[in-house]
């Protein structure tokens, strides 16, 4: 009887039986390609091998829980284009202005309110601390080296480089009092830049976005959905081996470009905090561009910078142009090195390696004496 009605049902809707057919297929073929893509370095970031291999057995389910809170999009932000999403993860803390606060397991991270017992420190993702939790960032240390004389905040971003931590700290500097101190921690994102030198990471897509008619935001929306399916990623990934952007090596046109740009930023800086008597601390950060610069840190070798690697030498040449031709006045960190574990990926430092750097600053800055 039911054999009966399948026939008839094909007979009188072979059209709907057909495409029902053909969804059940794309099912099956979705879920089975889904074995046999490959992993991505991200989706092995995030796997629990790597997280025990980096901070060891005992610390994977609390550091596998910190890299999933700062698995997240990025927030509009007036100017600077973007800055961190607003978190309330136990270790990844993030407020509604965007600075990270800096301890762990809080309900509310407050927003920053100048004056002179606040310190301002700004950078990339480095500074905003990927990969530690709340309490093990550089602005956290700072706050404990100096027994909470200072509240110090973090104003780090994923992708930010020199020219937005300069508009971010004017437009401060409208909105609150001046600070103690501000900190700029600087090098990677700006002599890894490959954006215009007047764009953040974001402006081409920024562009896009307005450009585009509604049309194409349809078009895009069944590309973005399409693309997303396991078997077309594996068709791409065996079949095609689709092309990424082609990295190069930067001329030296354009190693003095990315230098002029952060050496301007790091003068205009030092300017502005001399008019609102705010002391100003450039810093060059350190970056593993040495041969030893893996050796204490317990990174899988896929996921370290190599000499071969088009990042590197673009990399260790920006530094040794910017290091023999910048004379003005900032902290070369570039060299330092600890016996601890540094990285905790390809760039990110370890909790220990910014406990080092916090001490770096709070000497340069001569924190401490200030107490008397």
């Amino acid at each position: 009887m039911r054999q009966n009605f399948i026939i008839k049902l094909i007979n009188k809707r072979p059209l709907l039986f057909s495409f029902i057919i053909l969804i059940t297929l794309l099912f099956v073929i979705n879920k089975v390609s889904k074995i046999f893509l490959e992993v991505t370095k991200f989706e092995k970031r995030n796997n629990i091998n790597f997280i025990e291999k980096v901070y060891g057995k005992d610390n994977a389910e609390e550091y596998a829980k910190v890299i999933l809170e700062q698995t997240t999009t990025l927030k509009y932000k007036p100017f600077v284009e973007f800055t961190e999403h607003y978190r309330s993860g136990d270790f990844t803390s993030v407020s509604n202005f965007g600075n990270r606060c800096n301890q762990n397991y809080i309900n509310i991270c407050k927003e920053p309110s100048g004056g002179k017992e606040e310190i301002w420190v700004f950078g990339g993702s480095t500074v905003f601390g990927y990969g530690v939790k709340n309490d093990e960032t550089i602005t956290s240390y700072i706050e404990k080296i100096t027994k909470n004389k200072f509240k110090v905040i973090n104003f780090g971003s994923g992708f930010y480089y020199s020219t937005q931590e300069r508009i971010l700290f004017q437009n401060l500097l409208i909105e609150l009092p001046s600070p103690h101190a501000a900190v700029f921690v600087d090098g990677y994102n700006d002599f890894l830049k490959r954006h215009n030198y007047n764009e953040t990471a974001i402006s081409e897509a920024i562009r896009y976005k307005i450009n585009k008619t509604s049309k194409d935001d349809l078009i895009d929306y069944f590309k973005e959905r399409i693309n997303r399916l396991n078997f077309v990623r594996l068709i791409k990934e065996k079949i095609f081996i689709e092309k990424g952007e082609k990295l190069s090596i930067f001329t030296p046109e354009g190693i003095l470009k990315n230098s002029n740009l952060l050496k301007n930023n790091q003068e205009i800086n030092s300017s502005i905090g001399e008019h609102f008597n705010v002391k100003v601390l450039n810093i060059l950060q350190p970056v593993p561009i040495f041969h030893d610069s893996y050796d204490t840190s317990n990174i899988p070798d896929a996921f370290k910078l190599v000499d071969q690697d088009v990042d590197f030498i673009n990399l260790k040449n920006a530094y040794e142009y910017f290091l023999n031709n910048s004379n003005h006045k900032y902290l070369n960190l570039s060299k330092l090195k600890i016996n601890k574990p540094m990285f905790v990926d390809a760039v990110h430092y370890s909790k220990e390696f910014n406990m080092a750097i916090a001490n770096e600053i709070v000497n340069y800055l001569d924190l401490i004496s200030n107490e008397n």
